[in-house]
């Protein structure tokens, strides 16, 4: 896979659906593309064609080259890269910037178990020990 930047512009909720797609399924036809997502939601062939354009066109997907008369695509970033990318846009975005501010919005608002509040414990833990 191509190593590139994020894209600076973002993937609306349904680019990112048919994103999820293309990352679960790898190098794959436009063809178990639309199977894949139908499967999720009910959506004719050709609005996610469509949407698969428009993800090409901002540069997170590409077209591999096939002998094969089907269209085949591939992401060009890992799913990491754009999730990252688009959490940070999103702190940036309501909470002016700042990580502590949507950790603690996380933190008040989800229904956290005593076990997902040891796991990230230990992630904070971590993370000091990484850092000097």
């Amino acid at each position: 896979m191509t190593m590139k930047r994020v894209p600076k512009t973002p993937l609306s909720a349904l680019e990112l659906e048919v994103m999820n797609v293309v990352w679960d399924l790898g190098d794959t036809t436009s063809a178990d593309i639309v199977e894949a997502v139908t499967e999720r939601r009910p959506l004719a062939p050709t609005t996610i064609r469509t949407v698969l354009a428009k993800i090409e066109e901002k540069g997170y997907i590409e077209r591999v080259p096939t002998t094969e008369r089907a269209l085949r695509y591939r992401a060009v970033l890992p799913r990491e890269a754009v999730a990252t990318q688009t959490l940070r846009q999103m702190v940036g975005r309501l909470f002016g910037g700042s990580s502590k501010l949507a950790i603690a919005q996380l933190l008040t608002d989800e229904k956290l178990d005593a076990g997902e509040l040891d796991e990230i414990q230990k992630m904070v833990s971590r993370r000091r020990k990484e850092r000097p």
